[in-house]
């Protein structure tokens, strides 16, 4: 007996995403034999067939019948050739096709069998046992008209007929029991929308599953699966279905593109100078940070290291921000390379070029694929739109005379919508990966006057120029609070 997560035996360690499929299995050795039942009629039973319906088949609670003209034989019907056992065989095997809780357990075929031509009932699943079953079978066909042969099943499973429970927890607390009845070799759960309804943003909340099982009304412990995380995610970009925090990585999927020394192929680009970043830290409790400003020839101008520690042992997901003071250094540097503890760990920024061309630039930041923080910086133009909504009533005639101000429909209501578009400087194709994961994500804000404001997007158009492999970005939003709150 097996039990996995992901398809992986016994796991610690993964952090689970949660708009990705979490498949627990609990698996057994499969093997065993097949119930069957062989019908054979005789050739007695044409003659002594004289009425429609004068003869029955039961079987598992399903019945089917004779009638004596073959375009009848339809349905739940069999007829019953006066030439031809073969043809009364194959009449009835369609008969018990026609059956539905026969059908869908087994398999319904015609032929020889020990000389004699049979209807072959096989059941589709090892183990089936069905001469313990209250009027499995009945006929008034008597023995001289048909033979019947039957053999239950066995199954080498100690899980067969079971119900398997899937007890889940987080932080000790007791969240729902999922169950199934165990089939075949395997019992399959998603556990995604369970661990889905504890999720955080910006944080791994640990779960722990009791896997047991309930056979003839006793409970056994198959097995615990623990010391796993969920955090909210999704798939996009090609990126993994799920990540493992026991390995220090950076919380952004920034795998597509063409391949990179660094740790991003996607390109990522940098107006403004703050890069807020977001990592698993993989058990460490602390590492160097060391933040490179290169020129154009990736040669490096200056950098700065600083000390990163743990405060929490048992968290997994970080978030920090790098403020990049060296304001000289950043004005001449074409790329900014942030290090984490050794040289293979660097991910690297493109500075948007020209610095301060522009008065203007709205950051937007969201939640990614991997669970933590993304940004773009929009250099280009901006465009404001105010749609207003008005409900309006109207006033009572009575003081038509005595009210100084003329007026009949009164403002009942009014609702602000401020839209938002924004558009990027032109970047390059490996640039326009980091779109589709913005896109995807539910949480999403930017920041205005030091606050932050949760932001709706509408639509994102990835367009490409005149030049091949050149593109511009466009982003419509709006505000999820109302502007006259801001």
């Amino acid at each position: 007996m097996n039990i996995t997560l992901n398809n992986l035996t016994q796991p610690a360690g993964l952090v689970c995403l949660t708009d990705i499929p979490n498949i627990l299995k609990v698996e057994d050795t499969d093997g065993g034999t097949y119930a069957i039942m062989y019908l054979m009629p005789s050739s007695n039973l044409a003659p002594a067939t004289t009425l429609n319906g004068q003869w029955y088949i039961t079987f598992l609670g399903e019945t089917i019948t004779n009638v004596l003209s073959p375009n009848n034989a339809v349905n739940k019907n069999f007829y019953i050739s006066p030439t031809s056992l073969q043809s009364t065989t194959i009449s009835m095997a369609r008969a018990f096709r026609n059956c539905p809780v026969i059908s869908a357990n087994f398999n319904i075929t015609s032929g020889e069998y020990q000389g004699a031509y049979a209807v072959m009932l096989t059941a589709k699943n090892v183990g089936q046992i069905w001469s313990t079953m209250d009027n499995y079978f009945q006929t008034n066909l008597t023995s001289d008209y048909l033979q019947t042969i039957g053999q239950d099943g066995s199954a080498y499973s100690e899980l067969a007929g079971a119900k398997i429970d899937v007890d889940i927890y987080t932080d000790d607390q007791y969240i729902t029991t999922l169950e199934k009845n165990y089939h075949g070799a395997e019992c399959a759960f998603n556990i995604s929308p369970v661990i889905t309804t504890f999720a955080e943003y910006g944080r791994c909340r640990p779960f722990t599953m009791r896997v047991s099982s309930l056979i003839n009304g006793e409970y056994t412990l198959l097995g615990n699966i623990d010391e796993n995380q969920v955090a909210i995610g999704y798939m996009c970009n090609q990126g993994y279905k799920y990540l493992d925090s026991t390995i220090f990585t950076v919380a952004n999927n920034f795998s597509r593109g063409i391949e990179k020394d660094t740790l991003n192929n996607t390109i990522l680009y940098l107006y403004y100078p703050q890069i807020p970043i977001s990592f698993y830290n993989g058990g460490t409790g602390g590492m160097y940070i060391t933040i490179k400003y290169l020129d154009s020839a990736y040669q490096v101008i200056t950098s700065t290291t600083t000390t990163w520690q743990s405060s929490d042992y048992n968290r997994k997901l970080w978030d920090i921000t790098l403020n990049l003071s060296d304001t000289e250094a950043f004005n001449k540097a074409f790329y900014i390379d942030v290090q984490f503890g050794n040289e293979f760990n660097i991910v690297r920024f493109n500075v948007i070029k020209p610095i301060k061309a522009t008065e203007y630039y709205q950051r937007i930041l969201w939640r990614n694929s991997y669970g933590g923080i993304s940004f773009f910086d929009f250099t280009g133009q901006k465009t404001e739109t105010r749609d207003l909504e008005t409900m309006t009533y109207e006033k009572n005639i009575y003081d038509y005379y005595t009210d100084p101000m003329n007026e009949l429909e009164k403002l009942y209501d009014n609702e602000v919508k401020y839209t938002v578009t924004l558009k990027s400087h032109l970047f390059d194709n490996d640039g326009k990966y980091v779109f589709n994961d913005l896109l995807q994500s539910s949480k999403v804000w930017t920041r205005i006057n030091g606050q932050d404001y949760a932001i709706i997007i509408d639509s994102i158009s990835v367009d490409e120029t005149d030049n091949n492999n050149i593109y511009e970005a466009t982003i419509r939003y709006h505000y999820s609070q109302e502007p006259s709150l801001i």
